[in-house]
């Protein structure tokens, strides 16, 4: 069964991202959202999503979202269906939304995570070769029925797990996808420039602040930086806006790794970036993460020279 099976048996939808939603979540949740107002009007859909940067709500949608999932939602009654985007572990999922997904009639799961056990759901669509969950999810739509408005979510979230189209997850398939959108009359231009190419003013401070910080290890290999709570208070910067440094620290030439800590929940969590050699995703493994071959992360509770020492040390074996 395909997307558009279970989307005709089912009157109540919920949809969930993973924490700290990124590009590709909220462009694979809105994309599903959209399609499902678009084409099933006869169906209650509740899109459900943690903090996210302000550009986003660029996109249609994304302003109904709530931010948790209670107990009293949906009148208390389980979905019919749940979507599962671009997550790869129960523990991952936003909106405190994991005992929703486990209560559900049904669910789906869509998703390119390579840690992704492929069980998590009634039906998995998973495929890590993708470039994002946006792709993923286009392809497993009827093309017909995708409007301008889940072109412009599934876009930006193409965009933003690509680097805009720089990142090695950059495929063939990618491209077409992209062609297909652009046919839709996205916003491509105006998506790309607000969401991807621009900062508000306290992100480029603080940015500037970690790249005047950053240092380099491992014979200039790895280029490394962390921020502290105090550091984040003074610029007043929360770790939604800080989501994006970890792509302008792996700039810095002729390295092959790129690795960012900073405070969430009193633990710090772990960005970090490879170009060609490195597999990041086994690294984050051991700080109870994952994600991808080139791109990945987990969280410690250690102090962040600690934590950066145990990843250097992992760094050079596979160097």
């Amino acid at each position: 069964m395909k997307i558009d099976e279970f989307l005709s048996e089912a009157s109540s939808v919920a949809i969930f991202g993973h924490v700290r939603p990124d590009g590709d979540c909220v462009g694979s949740t809105t994309g599903i959202y959209n399609y499902i107002k678009d084409n099933y009007p006869g169906i209650g859909v509740d899109l459900y999503l943690e903090n996210f940067p302000e550009s986003y709500k660029i996109l249609r949608g994304v302003s109904d979202a709530h931010s948790a999932w209670t107990a009293e939602s949906n009148n208390g009654k389980p979905y019919d269906l749940v979507f599962l985007m671009d997550t790869p572990s129960f523990e991952r999922v936003g909106a405190n939304g994991a005992e929703c997904i486990r209560s559900a009639k049904k669910t789906i799961n869509i998703d390119h995570h390579i840690s992704n056990p492929l069980n998590l759901c009634t039906l998995n669509l998973v495929e890590p070769e993708a470039s994002s969950a946006s792709e993923e999810l286009y392809v497993n739509l009827d093309k017909s029925k995708v409007s301008k408005e889940a072109a412009n979510s599934m876009y930006l979230g193409i965009v933003h797990d690509t680097g805009a189209f720089k990142f090695s997850c950059t495929g063939k398939r990618t491209m077409q996808v992209v062609g297909d959108l652009i046919e839709k009359g996205i916003d491509f231009a105006k998506i790309v420039n607000e969401t991807y190419y621009t900062r508000t003013y306290k992100q480029t401070l603080v940015t500037g602040f970690v790249m005047e910080h950053c240092k380099l290890g491992l014979d200039g290999k790895v280029v490394y930086a962390y921020i502290t709570p105090e550091d984040m208070a003074r610029f007043d910067v929360t770790p939604v806006e800080l989501s994006n440094v970890i792509d302008t620290i792996r700039e810095v030439g002729g390295t092959e790794v790129a690795l960012f800590l900073y405070p969430v929940n009193g633990k710090y969590k772990i960005s970090l970036r490879s170009n060609y050699i490195v597999d990041v995703n086994a690294i984050a493994r051991e700080f109870g993460g994952g994600g991808h071959t080139r791109a990945a992360g987990g969280d410690s509770s250690d102090a962040p020279e600690i934590t950066i020492e145990k990843i250097l040390g992992l760094i050079r074996q596979q160097l």
